[in-house]
């Protein structure tokens, strides 16, 4: 794939192996694979007639996200954005409005944990486009980080545009896979499918049963062993199944013999240090489970799980051990256990 095509959400890529499990059907299930974004995806239908046609819609919707939220593609929206003055405005698709919108609320929710202005930040420490070995310097960090921030945007709705209010880059990686999945969602919805599921780069969207009645499974993958599957998730389990991962061990970069992990925190500049840990949001929406994800991730384990609680989100924090492994369960998932 030319490099111009790896999309920006190459940052989250890979955190969860999402194993569906394939049992007897009614209906021979109809699988589709490709290439988008940086990683893999496939769409699983259960459909009575052949759905080629319907993979290849699905496969252009990917598509038209990718150009217009992938910082890897020179003339995607979010590139052009990036280049803008600051104060220009400029015009910007809905859905790229909805992102931004949804993105721009949970800043604020997060107290600025969550933060798609972090493009410049993500670029100096060689997890963007460009692969740079040297570490930034502290005046680099501290200029960066000044102009960061919830406020650093601003929007406007009616007119469908958005400007940038300081020299900020925006950054969809942690958003733009679970809002592609839950385009690719709606439109399978209209079409006479008696089941299917949908996988791009780790995260998940699926209906709440297959043809025959069955759920679909998606497995949680142990961060200190991937070969091992630790926790498995029923489609059945919740009225609209959404899966997204976000984790510190499969995306790392070495700075002074320091592995460091893709996963920056916007208010001092600096990537985590290297960890086997992960934490993966159900919800009702890729998009949503995607960035919360990445949230939580951010977060202090102590403070994640006090979000996660207090927001009812339902997470599951895995974390090392000496032992080996531990799963944490939010409130608001434990009550599905029960």
């Amino acid at each position: 794939m030319n490099k111009k095509n790896i999309s920006l959400s190459i940052i989250g890529i890979l955190f969860l192996l999402v194993i569906f499990f394939q049992e007897k059907q009614s209906i021979e299930a109809q699988i589709y694979k490709g290439s988008v974004m940086g990683t893999t995806y496939s769409i699983t239908v259960h459909s009575e007639v052949n759905a080629q046609n319907i993979f290849l819609e699905a496969t252009d919707i990917i598509d038209q996200v990718n150009q217009e939220m992938s910082t890897y593609i020179e003339d995607s929206l979010i590139s052009k954005i990036n280049r803008t003055e600051i104060g220009e405005w400029i015009n910007v698709s809905e859905d790229f409005l909805n992102v931004l919108v949804y993105a721009s609320a949970l800043c604020s929710k997060s107290d600025g944990l969550y933060d798609v202005s972090i493009g410049k930040l993500v670029n100096i420490w060689g997890f963007g486009p460009k692969l740079i070995e040297k570490s930034p310097t502290d005046e680099q960090l501290e200029y960066l980080s000044s102009q960061i921030g919830c406020d650093s945007t601003q929007i406007d709705i009616k007119s469908s545009s958005v400007k940038r209010n300081r020299d900020i880059a925006l950054d969809f990686s942690s958003i733009a896979k679970g809002f592609a999945i839950d385009k690719v969602f709606k439109f399978l919805m209209k079409q006479e499918l008696k089941g299917f599921f949908i996988e791009l780069g780790g995260e998940i969207r699926s209906t709440k049963y297959k043809s025959n009645q069955q759920p679909w499974k998606a497995g949680v993958i142990n961060p200190m062993e991937p070969q091992k599957i630790i926790h498995t998730f029923l489609s059945s389990d919740y009225e609209s199944f959404a899966m997204a991962t976000s984790g510190d061990y499969m995306n790392v970069r070495i700075y002074e013999g320091q592995e460091k992990s893709h996963t920056i925190n916007p208010k001092s500049g600096l990537p985590s240090s290297y960890s086997k840990k992960s934490i993966t949001v159900i919800s009702d929406s890729g998009m949503k489970a995607d960035a919360l994800a990445t949230t939580l991730n951010v977060m202090p384990l102590d403070r994640a799980i006090q979000y996660a609680n207090t927001n009812k989100i339902m997470a599951l924090f895995v974390m090392e051990t000496i032992d080996g492994h531990r799963l944490l369960f939010s409130d608001q998932l434990e009550k599905v256990k029960i």
